[in-house]
Formats: C-alpha cells, structure tokens, sequence
C-alpha cells in the first residue's frame, strides 16, 4: 500500500502516510458536508463559512482517526512491538505493526486502546458541544465529530478479527484455550461472517433505493472479510516460519555470471538453459567477487536489438545494504526488508561473500511444505 502513498510528517518516530485512495473519501466528506449537512442544519450560513466549517470538520474526522491508530501503535510500542508506519486510506487508517502480540494480555489492551481513543474524543467533542452554546458554526461540527467518534469506537467493537472486537474476542479465546492458531482461525471466521452481512446489507440498501450507502456498505464488507481472511493465512505464514532462519532454505546452488557476458549470451546459456528467474552477477568467476542480482525483467527493459551488444555489467544494479542479510537472519525478518524494499530477493552474505539467495518463491514453497508436515 504504501508505494501508492505520500509522507506526511513523523510523530513519536512512526512515519505518518497518505494512500492516494483518501483522496477518494476526503472528496465524498467534503461534497456532503458542504452541499448538504452543513446547509441543512446550518440554514443561512454563507458560503463562505459553509467552506471553512467543512474543510475543518473533515481534518478533524481524519485527525480522529488518526488519534485511533495512534492509540494502537503507542500501547503496541510500549509491548516492544515496533511500529513502522500509520497510512490513512480509503477504508479509514490502518498500522504497520511489525509483529503480533506475545501474550493475550497485550493483544487485549493493545487492541482496547484504539476504541478507547475513539470514545475519549467523542466525549471531549461532546463536551464542546454542550458549551458551545448559540455558537452553532462550532456546536454543530462539534455534535457531528461526538456522534461519528462513537460510531467509530462501537463499529470496530464488533467481534470480528481484524477489527479491533475482534482482536479482542481473539485475546479472550487465546488466553482460555492457549492456542492463538485457533483463537485467530475463530475469531476471523466471525470477521468473514460480519463482513458477509455487512455485504448483505449494503445489497439491501442498494435495491432499495439508497444507492450510495449501499456502495458504501459493500465495499466495507468487502474490505473487511478479505482481511480477515488475508489475517488468517498472514498467522498461518508467521507460524510455519517462526525461528526459522534464511541460511535454512536459502538456495545454495548458485549460478554465477561474469559482468562481462552479453545479454543475449546469458538469455541463452544461462535463462533459458537453467530457467532461474535472476543470477548473481560478479566481478570475476574465479575470484566471484559479488557485483548485483540481474533478473530477466532487467533484460527484458532492453531494446532486444541491442542484446547483442550490451553487457551485464552494463545494467545491473549494485546490491545495497537493504538487498542484503546474513545467515541468521530469520525468515520473518527477510520478508518484511523484501516487503519494505520492494525486492523479490534478498541475499545472503557471509564474510563479505555471497552465500545464497532468497526469494519470495522460496518462502511459499517452504512453508507449503512446512504445512502439509504438521
């Protein structure tokens, strides 16, 4: 996601970001509150202010949600759980935890704390509202903010995994019976159901004649089922891999290249003979003084014409840091640095030599294994 994202600003250290796809909800808010809640309950009111109640009210409903997920992320950091980045999107916020909780307890209040936040907020705002007075251009945004912050709070109390209820409901069934594979198999099967009716529903309103709301519903339903499958698989993954290190499933049968080859050489000999989808690249086979991983994408981003004249030395990238891990890197770790990197492949150095090479492909294939074992 957050390749389609910009960067806002930092706070407590997590980076904060902006999915393109917000774009999308900011625009429907601001069409609403200004062309219609506003100058239905604040009849009179100039354009002018109409605009700037809007505007305001919508950065206060983002920075509500932001507030939530922040919430997650403080008590998540506090459990020793790093926290990467917040992204707001079109389904509302979502954070980057780099690990799952250690124990029910710290499932339980880290995943309390975002409706917590949510209904702390819907009271301060209530409060504003009811001092507010005759200022309606501040009682009515104020009303407004109180009510969304407790429909937000309620709604992630649903018990269904990966809401926030869920995540709640998954810490109860974790602590009873000591199985957090169970509890999360439990708890997203009642993700997928919420989201099923939610989808119902939206489909209901649809034919009913409310046609936005019942976009609105489904793709909410959508989103929310998919994750809750999507979360389910993510444990079994993290489960089959935990402790396990990349030197244990790193291939080791290497095939190297001299930088010197042309590319329609290495299409031929080395491609299309061994049928790898990447080679390393070194400075010398004798020597093997590692250069870069050169991939068929790589070649294929040259003019075919020109294959016979172009070298692998000529395009391929030197490895960086964030390319590279040693042998005791664990799996879970290399994933997350491919993820981060957007790299398909990580490899394995030691003693500044190059020892093998991970990729994408290699986990899956592990972890099939892994589960059809035990």
């Amino acid at each position: 996601m957050f390749r389609n994202s910009i960067k806002l600003f930092r706070i407590f250290g997590i980076e904060i970001r902006l999915d393109f796809s917000w774009f999308i909800i900011f625009a429907l808010f601001a069409y609403y509150f200004g062309f219609y809640y506003f100058p239905s309950v604040l009849p009179g009111t100039g354009s002018g202010y109409i605009i700037l109640v809007t505007i305001i009210t919508v950065i206060l409903f983002f920075t509500s949600i932001l507030v939530h997920e922040m919430s997650h992320s403080i008590v998540a950091i506090r459990k020793g759980a790093p926290v990467e980045r917040i992204t707001l999107f079109l389904f509302g916020g979502m954070a980057q935890i780099q690990k799952e909780p250690e124990t029910p307890a710290g499932e339980f209040v880290m995943a309390i704390a975002g409706p917590a936040a949510s209904f702390v907020l819907a009271i301060i705002f209530g409060a504003i509202w009811f001092v507010s007075g005759q200022y309606v251009l501040v009682q009515e945004p104020a009303k407004y903010l109180s009510i969304i912050n407790i429909v937000l709070g309620l709604f992630n109390m649903l018990p269904g995994y990966p809401l926030d209820g869920g995540r709640v409901l998954r810490s109860v069934i974790w602590k009873v019976t000591g199985d957090l594979r169970k509890a999360t198999l439990i708890a997203s099967t009642a993700g997928r159901v919420i989201g099923f009716l939610i989808i119902a529903a939206g489909i209901f309103f649809f034919f009913t004649g409310n046609f936005l709301n019942g976009v609105w519903l489904a793709f909410i339903g959508w989103f929310l089922q998919s994750s809750a499958q999507a979360g389910y698989r993510q444990l079994l993954l993290e489960t089959n891999i935990k402790g396990i290190k990349v030197g244990d499933i790193m291939n080791e049968d290497l095939v190297m290249v001299d930088k010197g080859i042309k590319l329609q050489e290495l299409v031929d000999d080395y491609f299309l003979k061994y049928r790898f989808g990447r080679f390393p690249v070194v400075e010398d086979l004798e020597k093997q003084k590692f250069i870069g991983i050169i991939s068929l994408h790589d070649i294929k981003a040259i003019d075919r014409q020109k294959w016979s004249e172009v070298r692998a030395g000529d395009i391929v990238k030197t490895a960086g840091e964030e390319e590279k891990v040693n042998m005791s890197t664990e799996v879970s770790e290399a994933i997350r640095k491919m993820g981060k990197s957007g790299l398909g492949h990580l490899v394995i150095m030691s003693g500044g030599r190059l020892k093998g090479i991970i990729t994408r492909s290699d986990v899956m294939r592990f972890v099939k294994f892994r589960s059809e074992l035990y």
